[in-house]
């Protein structure tokens, strides 16, 4: 496709996106379909030339819609259905459009300082002290391998990135069991291991119990084995418990964990040594 030829399928693309979301409450939230159903509507081979846009839109619409799940459907009622509001529809359009790649500000200047601040403005509506600073995260999986990754390195003096992790005093990890699945993988891809993901005890309203905190770490210093960080959680996927978080992190402080929150797509971090 041209460029010039852009506005006049854009508009088709806008003209059914504003008939799926009119018609979308008519619609079953689930695909209707079985395994298989939709793959046999697709061609095996990839086209040996360019198809034209008006056939590949008609392909869409007569296969697509059908087979899928309706996350942003009024009945659909699990995980997040709210990433498909229209603000963030169309800036997801513009962002789309100059495809910068914002790994450095030098990339991106205006991406780099935007992000600074807005983060800036979620601390604040948070109530968080001047001194947490953040990031923004692909996903709460990528957010959460970044704070853990922080965790095993502060545990070895920064050194571990350098000359390897083998043979290092094994790092040790807590949270509750309500954390997100990605904790436990963040663990194994960071190599700090399932065994040494402590899984802390929590009360009846399911947040981690400070005095079962304190008995983990006091245990595992005795025997030789090195405190490095505690993951919180803030209304976990599975039945929404959140950890009683200012007993817990005075509890992290004095002891000099590293402490991220977990289950947002932002992480922030206090910017001091703890």
């Amino acid at each position: 496709m041209k460029y010039s030829d852009y506005k006049k399928w854009s508009a088709r693309a806008n003209d059914w996106i504003d008939s799926y979301f009119r018609t979308l409450k008519d619609r079953p939230v689930r695909a209707q379909t079985q395994p298989g159903d939709i793959a046999k509507q697709i061609a095996a081979d990839p086209p040996e030339a360019a198809e034209d846009m008006e056939l590949i839109l008609s392909d869409f619409e007569r296969i697509i819609p059908d087979g899928m799940t309706h996350w942003q459907h009024p009945r659909f009622f699990a995980y997040f259905p709210a990433n498909a509001a229209p603000a963030s529809m169309i800036a997801e359009q513009l962002a789309n459009a100059m495809a910068a790649q914002c790994m450095l500000w030098q990339t991106s200047p205006a991406a780099t300082e935007l992000e600074t601040v807005m983060v800036g403005w979620l601390r604040d509506a948070l109530g968080l002290p001047k001194a947490f600073q953040g990031v923004i995260q692909d996903s709460a999986s990528s957010a959460t391998l970044s704070a853990v990754l922080t965790m095993r390195e502060r545990a070895q003096a920064f050194q571990g990135n350098r000359t390897g992790y083998a043979g290092a005093v094994p790092a040790r990890i807590y949270c509750s069991e309500h954390v997100h699945s990605s904790v436990d993988k963040t663990a194994w891809i960071a190599g700090i291991g399932q065994e040494n993901l402590v899984k802390i005890a929590t009360d009846v309203a399911h947040s981690m119990r400070p005095d079962a905190l304190r008995a983990a770490i006091e245990q595992d210093r005795h025997d030789g084995l090195q405190p490095a960080g505690l993951v919180l959680c803030v209304g976990g996927t599975s039945i929404g418990a959140s950890d009683h978080l200012p007993p817990l992190i005075q509890l992290a402080q004095e002891d000099g964990l590293y402490i991220p929150v977990s289950y947002t797509h932002l992480t922030l971090t206090p910017n001091s040594s703890v």
